[in-house]
């Protein structure tokens, strides 16, 4: 038997994303020697969130998902049964390390490199050049890869306003911050605070701060849509109101889209999403990625191929950067892809989605988010790649959304709605006994 040509694989980051091609890598093919770089010091990516050093972090105290554990688990990978339905932030950073160890850390053919940042990525000749630096030593280690997998999430650099006059001088003086520098809501006990964004973080951010804070503005785009949602907070001290459009920092003044104005507010927290940041890839590549060679930044990354390849040259790939879907499963279903790709199993093709769908933007406005629940509609179509690139016959098959998997996703939907009821009247009962957000266990 011949013994296989073996390959350089890296995988920039240890989140989710990066731990799931990791061991997606490991199972489905023989052929790889992988080195995975990580800046934390530990692996679980966003979900570490540690008692101090949480600056920049974009997760916050008390976090539950948003999505049940029996359709988040990776594939034959259950959560422990003592784990709540919807996890809590520290039930899914254990749920990673458990992964790593179970799946990675023991394998020969992977080597972590964890305190390290990569700084450089670019193409010279027919290999990928890796540099990066180790934040203990200061050591700089520079390599070179046939294939590389950048799975450095997308939550890194927050998505601020540019069109908001006066916003600036606030930022400057602390009093308007991203959500990623939320931490918990102590910070607005008794202060007027202006939430913005209606999101998953913005609805739990807004429910958190009700508890202690005075007033509570909460802006979003379709007020009147927003206010009759299901399980939306009701207490004296909320308003809901529209996009912000002028701030004036010495008067502490709020003005919005429909003229009216408040004053005396103390913070502006804005929950508007995140740009992804590829600040390692060099001019070039980020002129094709990010549409700027200035740019280490963008609302979106261009010419790919399913949200995964870039077309120019598809030895290099992306996990989890589509949005509003359900991210671990879908990482080690990309991943596949990704091995059938690198092995030449799988043909890419050479121009992007834009140009291959022209459709696609009109049913996805941002490309990478995936509205109206239509993610079950990308894994089927990812699975039915995979299928007839030979997936069937892989040792790791990531979760197939069939029909059962389907409802379930349906019904994770419904149920969170109900959470919400629940969790409101957690934050009103709370903010009558003059305590903080603290979280509560539940099961439906």
């Amino acid at each position: 038997m011949s013994v296989p040509m073996m390959k350089r694989l890296a995988i920039i980051g240890g989140g989710p994303g990066g731990l799931a091609t990791a061991r997606v890598f490991l199972k489905n093919s023989k052929n790889y020697l992988i080195e995975l770089f990580e800046a934390d010091g530990t692996v679980g990516g966003l979900w570490h969130y540690p008692d101090t050093d949480r600056d920049g972090r974009p997760m916050y105290e008390h976090l539950e998902t948003n999505i049940t554990k029996h359709i988040m688990q990776f594939s034959g990978f259950p959560f422990p049964s003592e784990v709540p339905l919807y996890p809590w932030r520290k039930n899914v950073f254990e749920y990673l390390k458990s992964y790593y160890s179970e799946f990675i850390e023991n394998d020969a053919r992977i080597r972590v490199h964890l305190n390290t940042r990569v700084l450089e990525l670019s193409k010279q000749k027919s290999m990928w050049s890796v540099k990066a630096r180790n934040s203990e030593d200061n050591s700089v280690l520079e390599a070179e890869f046939d294939c590389v997998v950048v799975a450095n999430g997308h939550h890194h650099e927050p998505r601020m306003p540019n069109d908001v006059v006066g916003l600036d001088e606030w930022m400057e003086n602390g009093a308007a911050i991203p959500a990623r520098d939320f931490e918990n809501c102590l910070f607005a006990r008794g202060k007027n605070v202006v939430v913005v964004g209606n999101g998953s973080s913005g609805s739990d951010i807004l429910n958190q701060v009700s508890t202690v804070a005075n007033k509570v503005y909460h802006s979003v785009k379709d007020v009147e849509s927003v206010v009759n949602t299901t399980g939306y907070p009701k207490f004296e001290g909320l308003k809901t109101v529209p996009t912000i459009t002028r701030v004036n920092w010495p008067t502490r003044t709020v003005e919005f889209s429909d003229a009216t104005k408040i004053a005396d507010i103390d913070y502006l927290i804005y929950a508007t999403g995140y740009l992804y940041s590829l600040p390692f890839a060099d001019s070039s590549l980020r002129a094709q990625l990010l549409g700027d060679p200035d740019k280490t930044s963008a609302a979106r990354i261009f010419n790919l191929w399913k949200q995964i390849f870039y077309v120019k040259d598809p030895t290099l790939a992306f996990s989890l950067l589509p949005q509003l879907i359900v991210p671990f499963p879908l990482a080690e279903l990309q991943a596949a892809l990704m091995v059938k790709a690198f092995n030449g199993q799988l043909t890419v093709p050479s121009q992007p989605d834009d140009v291959l769908e022209p459709e696609l933007l009109q049913r996805q406005p941002g490309y990478h988010p995936i509205p109206d629940f239509k993610d079950v509609d990308y894994y089927r179509e990812l699975q039915a790649i995979l299928d007839a690139a030979g997936g069937s016959n892989d040792p790791l098959q990531p979760v197939k959304w069939n029909e059962e998997y389907k409802q379930m996703r349906i019904t994770s939907t419904g149920d969170k709605q109900k959470r919400n009821i629940v969790l409101t009247q957690h934050a009103s009962n709370l903010r009558a006994q003059n305590k903080p957000y603290e979280l509560i266990n539940f099961s439906l």
